[in-house]
């Protein structure tokens, strides 16, 4: 059962970025069972007409749990960006990088096109279609950084290439 608020948050405010980790963990049931909480209690944390708070240890309980709203509200206000790098750790990442320069010449086609005035487009970008491009963006930019760790990796001799040799030519 997916969280689903029913109440208007305005994006990355700190009740609308509650509501989204509430739904990357699986829904109220799954943080009542996580925070130990009832059902009343768990919605006036994400209430913006509540003035009921959620603690730092409950965020990280809730981040622990597979939630990384908070991660990357966090980031973008520290001025930065949250790229979580373990995602893809077994995956084939020079496929993935692959598949990410071509999604990402599409994003920035659709980008152009959302910008420019046509009869399909008003010309700019509104807030929800912001939101969704936002996600995929930021779907590439952890792909790149899984590619930005695994050849950090490689450069400092912790992973072997992939040739599968050791670093600096050791044999295995």
């Amino acid at each position: 059962m997916a969280f689903n608020p029913v109440k208007i948050r305005r994006y990355g405010e700190p009740k609308e970025v509650v509501a989204r980790v509430f739904e990357e963990v699986g829904g109220i049931p799954k943080v009542m069972e996580l925070l130990d909480l009832s059902r009343t209690r768990v919605y006036a944390l994400a209430d913006p007409d509540s003035s009921n708070e959620i603690s730092y240890t409950r965020v990280a309980t809730l981040t622990e749990a597979g939630s990384t709203a908070a991660a990357q509200h966090l980031a973008a206000l520290a001025g930065g960006i949250f790229l979580p790098i373990d995602k893809a750790d077994d995956a084939n990442w020079l496929a993935l990088a692959g598949d990410a320069s071509r999604s990402n010449a599409r994003n920035i086609s659709a980008l152009m096109e959302s910008l420019s005035e046509t009869e399909r487009s008003p010309g700019r970008v509104d807030q929800d279609e912001a939101r969704e491009i936002l996600k995929v963006l930021d779907e590439q930019l952890a792909i790149l950084a899984v590619q930005r760790a695994k050849l950090s990796a490689i450069a400092s001799g912790e992973m072997v290439d992939m040739d599968g040799e050791l670093p600096d030519g050791e044999d295995s």
